[in-house]
Order: C-alpha cells, then sequence, then structure tokens
C-alpha cells in the first residue's frame, strides 16, 4: 500500500460507515416526511436546507476525513452548511410557492422541494469547492501546485463516478436476486425492494462505503484516471477538425441560418464545454505535456483559438434573443456560462500563443476559472444577481416602453418563472391605470393570478369572458360555489372549477329543474360543447353534487344556443329509463352523425 492508503486506518473506516449510515437515517426521514406532508417538508425554510445539506454534506464529510484535521474539517462543514442554507432559503423566499420546477402538480404533491436548478449547480460547486479544498490543505501553497489540484480534482470525479457504478450494480444483483427467487414463488425480495426503509439505506450506505474502497486504493483510482483522459484526449484532434470546419462553413455561409435555428446558444455552450473538457484530458497537469504526440499538441493549441470564437458566437445568439424578447432567467444564466467559456477561450488563447508551446499558462487559468465559477453560482442564486428579479424588471421595461404589446406580453412567465417577482409584478399590473392598454393590462394578470399551474403548450393568455347563465335573468343558486371544495363527495369537476371559480375556462350555465321535483338544478355546458357537460343536483340545503353527465347530440348548433339563451328548454318523460325495483336500466337512443356546437 503506497503512502496515501497508509493514512487511512481501520478506525476512519469505521466513522465513513457511521456517517453514511446517519446520512441514510436523515434522509429516509425526509422522504417520509416529505411523502405524509408532515414536518419538516410542511416547513420549507427548515425542509430545504436540511435535504440539500443532507444530500451533499456527509458525502463531503466522507471523502475529507484522513485528508483533513478534524477541526478544519467541522469548520468546513459548518462553513459549507451556512452556505448551502442561505441558498436555499433564498430558494424558497423568491418562488411563488409553486413547485412548478419539477414539473409535479401542487394537488399531486403540495409539498415544495429546493429547485432542480439548485440542486445541479450547488452539486457542482460543492465538487469544485471540496477539489479545491482538499488540493489546498495537502500542501498550502496556492495555485503553484497545480499538479495536486489536478489529482485531487480528477480523483474525487472518479470517486464520484465508480461509487455511483458500485451502487448500480448492487441493485442490478438485488434484482437479478429477486426475479430467480420469484421463479420459486418467493417474493420476500422483490419486495423488500419496494420498501424505501430498505432501499434509501442500501443505496446510501453502499455509496459511502464505495467512497471508502476507492479511497483506500489511490494506485488503482489513478490508474482509471489515466486511462480516461488517455482515450479522451484522442477524442480532441476530431472535435477540433469539426468544429474548425464548421467555423469555416459559417464564414462561408453567414450566420443567419445559425441564428434562425433559435438553438444556437445551447449548441455553442455545448461545444465550448467540450473543447475545454478535451484540452484538459490533453494537458492533464501539464507535466509531461512536452512528450505527448505532436498531433495532439497542435490540437490543443487550435482547440484553445476555436474557444473563444464560439463562445463569442453564442454571446451574439444570446444578445439577439434577448433584443427580441428582453431578459428571462434562462437567458441570463446563459449568459452568465458563456461569459464563463470566454474567460477559459481567452485565458487558454493567451496560453496558446506563448512561444514555448507547453501552454503552461492553462494550469493558473484554471485555478481562476473555478473560483469564478463559485462566485457566478452564487451570485445567481443569491440576490445579487437573481435571474428571475432581472427578468421580470426588463419585462415590465418593456410593456412600459412600448416594445411589446399588451396582447402580446408573456402574463405566463411572470406567474411561473418569475417567482415572487412575477407575483408581485402582476399584483401591481391589477391596478395598472396609466398605460394606454391598461384594462387589458388588467383583465389579463387577473385571469393569469388566478391560474393554480402551469399549462403547457400555451404561450398566450387568452382572455376568457365570465360564464353565462342561462335563461336570461336567471342567477347560480345561492352558496352553489361557497360550498367546501370535496372532490370525494362529487362536487365541482376541474372543467367546471376552472370555470366558474378560476374563470379561465369558457362554459355556460343551465339553470333547469330536469327531474321536476320543483327545485332548479344547475347544468354546466362546455362552451364549445365537445365535451357535453355535468348536471348538479342540491342532495340537501346547501350540498350539491354532480349527478350526472350531458351529452349534447344536436345537429343545428345555433339553434341550439338560441333556445338555450331564451329559456325555450323542458324536461321530457323519461321514456329512456326503466326503473327495476329502485335500479335504472338507461336506453341510449342511435343518432345520425351531427356536428359539435360551438359558441
Amino acid at each position: 500500500m503506497d503512502q496515501e492508503s497508509s493514512k487511512l486506518n481501520l478506525r476512519t473506516g469505521w466513522v465513513r460507515v457511521g456517517i453514511a449510515a446517519a446520512q441514510a437515517i436523515l434522509l429516509y426521514c425526509l422522504y417520509r416526511a416529505g411523502t405524509q406532508q408532515v414536518w419538516p417538508a410542511t416547513m420549507p425554510m427548515v425542509f430545504f436546507p436540511l435535504l440539500l445539506c443532507g444530500l451533499s454534506l456527509p458525502v463531503i464529510a466522507i471523502s475529507s476525513l484522513g485528508q483533513m484535521a478534524t477541526g478544519k474539517l467541522l469548520r468546513w462543514l459548518g462553513f459549507l452548511a451556512l452556505v448551502l442554507t442561505g441558498l436555499t432559503l433564498h430558494d424558497w423566499l423568491r418562488r411563488n410557492g409553486l413547485n412548478n420546477e419539477w414539473d409535479v402538480p401542487d394537488e399531486v404533491n403540495p409539498v415544495a422541494y429546493p429547485s432542480s436548478l439548485l440542486f445541479m449547480f450547488s452539486f457542482l460547486c460543492l465538487y469544485v469547492a471540496q477539489s479545491l479544498k482538499l488540493a489546498y490543505e495537502q500542501k498550502r501553497q496556492g495555485a503553484n501546485q497545480y499538479p495536486l489540484y489536478f489529482d485531487m480534482s480528477w480523483k474525487l470525479l472518479v470517486q464520484l463516478v465508480f461509487s455511483g457504478v458500485f451502487v448500480a450494480a448492487l441493485f442490478a444483483v438485488l434484482y437479478l436476486g429477486a426475479a430467480l427467487f420469484s421463479l420459486l414463488k418467493l417474493e420476500f425480495l422483490s419486495e423488500l425492494l419496494k420498501r424505501e426503509w430498505f432501499t434509501i439505506p442500501v443505496i446510501v450506505l453502499a455509496f459511502g462505503c464505495a467512497l471508502h474502497l476507492t479511497d483506500m486504493r489511490p494506485a488503482i483510482v489513478r490508474g482509471i484516471r489515466n486511462l480516461l483522459l488517455v482515450l479522451l484526449s484522442w477524442l480532441l484532434p476530431l472535435a477540433t477538425l469539426v468544429l474548425a470546419g464548421f467555423l469555416l462553413t459559417l464564414a462561408v455561409q453567414g450566420t443567419e441560418l445559425l441564428w434562425d435555428t433559435r438553438q444556437a446558444t445551447n449548441l455553442l455552450l455545448g461545444a465550448c464545454v467540450v473543447l475545454v473538457v478535451l484540452i484538459n484530458t490533453a494537458y492533464q497537469d501539464g507535466a509531461a505535456f512536452a512528450g505527448v504526440p505532436k498531433i495532439l499538441r497542435w490540437s490543443v493549441r487550435l482547440a484553445c483559438v476555436l474557444l473563444p470564437v464560439l463562445a463569442l458566437l453564442a454571446l451574439r445568439a444570446l444578445q439577439l434573443r434577448i433584443a427580441q424578447y428582453g431578459w428571462s432567467s434562462d437567458r441570463l444564466i446563459a449568459v452568465v456560462c458563456a461569459l464563463l467559456a470566454l474567460g477559459y477561450g481567452l485565458a487558454y488563447t493567451r496560453a496558446a500563443l506563448a512561444q514555448d508551446g507547453l501552454l503552461g499558462k492553462i494550469a493558473g487559468a484554471n485555478v481562476v476559472m473555478a473560483y469564478a465559477h463559485l462566485t457566478a453560482v452564487l451570485a445567481l442564486f443569491s440576490p445579487v444577481l437573481d435571474p428571475a428579479r432581472i427578468a421580470v424588471a426588463d419585462q415590465l421595461s418593456r410593456l412600459r416602453d412600448g416594445k411589446v404589446s399588451a396582447d402580446k406580453f408573456d402574463y405566463r412567465y411572470l406567474r411561473f418563472q418569475g417567482g415572487r417577482y412575477g407575483r408581485e409584478a402582476l399584483e401591481q399590473m391589477m391596478q395598472e391605470k396609466a398605460l394606454p392598454q391598461s384594462a387589458q393590462i388588467r383583465e389579463k394578470a387577473a385571469i393569469v393570478l388566478a391560474l393554480t399551474r402551469q399549462e403547457y403548450g400555451k404561450t398566450e393568455v387568452e382572455i376568457i369572458h365570465p360564464f353565462e347563465v342561462w335563461p336570461q335573468g336567471a342567477s347560480l343558486p345561492e352558496g352553489f360555489l361557497r360550498q367546501s371544495d370535496n372532490k370525494e363527495k362529487g362536487w365541482l369537476s376541474d372543467r367546471d372549477a376552472k370555470c366558474l371559480i378560476a374563470k379561465t375556462r369558457g362554459c355556460d350555465v343551465l339553470i333547469q329543474d330536469v327531474n321536476r321535483d320543483g327545485k332548479p338544478e344547475v347544468l354546466v355546458l362546455d362552451r364549445n360543447r365537445n365535451y357535453g357537460g355535468n348536471v348538479y343536483f342540491e342532495v340537501q340545503p346547501g350540498v350539491w353534487q354532480s349527478e350526472g353527465r350531458i351529452d349534447v347530440r344536436a345537429d343545428d348548433c345555433e339553434k341550439l344556443n338560441q333556445g338555450l339563451r331564451a329559456g325555450h328548454t323542458k324536461p321530457l318523460p323519461a321514456w329512456d329509463m326503466l326503473d327495476v325495483d329502485g335500479l335504472r336500466l338507461l336506453l341510449i337512443p342511435d343518432t345520425k352523425l351531427r356536428q359539435r356546437c360551438k359558441s
């Protein structure tokens, strides 16, 4: 065993297992709280920090044991916990209370979770910060010890990836065993794998043990890393050739085709990421770069020159979109990413143009850009550079300056992606009186504020006029809309609630005594008649229930609408229903093909 592994004794292994066990218990408790909707899941300002810290800090503690003194480790974990708590609290306070970022309707899972972007960027930054911290604690000599930074960062990445592979392999074996036992009619293992109290601890403990095992054999990890880097580095000549050919073709044909795709930014930023990764797989720690084949050395130098060009094209694509549609959260994040890519490109180009040709300045650039990444993420997920705040302010400015009309303005963006800033803006727009189209702005803002979740696929808000009650002069019965919404008792359907309460869907209401009991029933008809409607009966004073569906069977739709408005309706004798000792047989007559009625 080499010198590195000699620092890790049996006691360190048991401490790591204990940390993983504590993490498993915490995550299972948080899972149960989320699924059962109990504390702390009902208090996001507690639940968010616990979840993010519970997922990340134990992994950092396991990777740090044996590499960092106990006191320093505790201070490091405390600092990271404070940072994560601040980020998660801001993530909750900036939101509008909906869980829409996970595409889960609130009525399905009313428990809120930290935003998916916060998960992704915080884990990425924790990886960068942990790599820098471990390298710093090893030598405490700053950026001049780049080989150590390189070694610690790639070692940690390989450990994390292979620990995940180990967990996947473990469950593949368990599911294979479950399938084999099922052949013998023994389902105990299959049932066990369906229980969260089993799967969550097994995942966490297996991941923690895998981290420890890979740390016990650093030479093996380093060998796997070197093999991976060598294989990836030989992709660089191909990537450089493809991207150079793309830029030459672009120079000949012009950029209009690129801008017309409306996907240029994502593709260009993806190309930048590929180049940065492949350049570093070839350069590695710089110690052996002089001995690599010439084709790789020249590919690295050419790739360094191509990188800032791609980053500038991405910024140009974003500038065109921003000029056309204004700022949005995604565009602001993309601009920050493009600026980081440009920073890499300029630094790498400077290194590539150096006379020695060994690109030694890449080492310092990587360390500086790592800290730039951390700074950018902290700014984006804090009040300093909150994308939602900036985007909402810009969109409102465009509306006030007349750059976008009231009917083309994206109110839904404010409601579902603008966080609390967007909601506050909509509430202010409901009081708008100074702008020329203030009436339309107030109406659309009120409609969007009434929505409870985003309806995907609709980009504009359609003004839904209030429902009509027929015949003329009729009104909804007293208390019809004031009783509690209890779906188990068959109260308002989702469609009817959107029409009568939220007013985000069109419908018409007919007041008619359909069963001749002397009391009016409420018939709610879909406005285009495609879905018929529902019949609501007053089953006891003040309590209404849906007791039937309406199937529209008509050939002359306009005549039907005129008759409904005029009140020319009457119930027919129930010739199509037979009573058999209190049971009913419904006879449905054949009808010829008819058109769908439209309002």
